[in-house]
């Protein structure tokens, strides 16, 4: 073979391992994806089953072979063995009870015997689990963060109980988990009344390479109360945008801070947009949710800010008008002149609010409450000019 196909045969197996390689990336994320070795081969007829193997890997595999079957029971016929079977497979039951995913979620304990038949050693395997062939089938596969974000999402949404996840995303971790819960919560009031809680579990543990993650949720009212109420929350806040869907964003943001602040009579509770569009009850918490949500609708790119103000826990929200940051705390406009709360930047924030500045950009906009006024206020001369000048 001459060297130029050599070189052009070099350059395709790279490029074979580079596309089969063992970790992908994805927007951040990271997995790792081991290598696949067969159980051994499962011969016998129907009645009596057996898998063969004649190495470690092979008596390893078998048994999590039947382990993600949810078999009973099961035999493995082992020939040509080089060490202890009797040794190994105690290791194997063990291990596959500690460290296999599947095993560490639902199974409580293996038990075995080994008899030495002639040509060969036949291991027999009892398999006790802790959960349902149910429970065991309903385990999810993901295969990046982004997957187990999309499931969690739409199962918070679905007001499930628990679902259970298995991946080999080294990204997914308790805590980034927790934060994702939280944040869909802060930024998405249409479609959560209430933020739910998660107990997160991992099989075998968060720091495994292939793992079973649990959620359990918990809710502070009843899905079909929350349907309700989103039933009642998401057509009324179309309303209240609805005037203004066509104006320019700084125009859309002041008119949701000021339509958040005149639909609060009671001020002394309601952490919540329901609480405030709806019941007219909020403090400062619910004032930025139902901010949040107005800006969600008319698009206008909004989040929710966690701080202090005069040194109580306080909320309030961060916008982004061309580029450019700025504070709004509906809350402050209550009663008051909108220029009490509304495109406030970092310096007029201190030193009554405090904000952990890692978390949340820095607002240092150039525009101002009355060039967004002045806005509204040649726009509402035009119309009137051009109704006077109709027929």
């Amino acid at each position: 073979m001459s060297k130029p196909r050599i070189v052009l045969l070099i350059a395709a197996l790279l490029s074979l391992l580079l596309i089969s390689g063992c970790s992908s990336f994805y927007d951040g994320e990271y997995s790792y994806v081991t290598s696949h070795e067969e159980p051994g081969a499962l011969v016998g007829d129907t009645e009596e089953q057996y898998y063969e193997v004649r190495t470690y890997v092979g008596l390893k595999n078998a048994v999590q072979s039947l382990i993600s079957s949810g078999e009973e029971s099961g035999i493995i016929r082992v020939k040509d063995y080089p060490s202890s079977v009797q040794d190994d497979i105690a290791r194997v039951c063990l291990d596959a009870t500690k460290d296999y995913p599947m095993g560490a979620y639902a199974v409580e304990y293996i038990s075995h015997s080994v008899s030495r038949i002639l040509g060969y050693d036949e291991v027999k395997l009892r398999i006790s689990y802790r959960l349902t062939q149910e429970e065991m089938s309903s385990v999810r596969s993901a295969s990046t963060l982004t997957d187990v974000y999309s499931m969690v999402e739409n199962a918070v949404e679905s007001g499930l109980a628990r679902i259970t996840v298995q991946t080999s995303s080294l990204s997914v971790k308790e805590q980034t988990l927790l934060n994702y819960l939280h944040n869909l919560y802060r930024s998405h009031p249409e479609l959560l009344t209430y933020e739910p809680k998660a107990v997160i579990t991992f099989y075998p543990s968060e720091e495994s390479i292939s793992k079973i993650v649990d959620f359990a949720f918990s809710y502070r009212e009843d899905h079909e109360e929350a349907v309700e109420k989103l039933s009642e929350l998401n057509p009324a806040a179309e309303r209240i945008v609805h005037p203004f869907q066509d104006l320019t964003v700084q125009e859309k943001a002041l008119y949701c801070c000021r339509d958040v602040a005149l639909s609060v009579q009671n001020t002394r509770r309601g952490s919540t947009a329901y609480d405030t569009l709806i019941l007219g009850t909020a403090d400062s918490e619910g004032c930025a949710m139902a901010y949040q949500l107005l800006c969600n609708l008319c698009g206008v790119d909004c989040r929710v800010v966690e701080g202090r103000m005069d040194g109580s826990i306080h909320y309030w929200n961060i916008i982004s008008i061309d580029r450019e940051y700025y504070h709004v705390d509906c809350s402050a406009c209550i009663e008051k002149p909108i220029t009490e709360g509304f495109l406030f930047v970092d310096s007029q924030m201190i030193p009554r609010y405090w904000w952990d500045v890692d978390k949340y950009p820095a607002c240092y906009g150039s525009l101002s409450v009355q060039q967004v006024m002045d806005v509204i206020l040649a726009r509402q001369n035009a119309e009137e000019e051009a109704e006077y000048a109709a027929p």
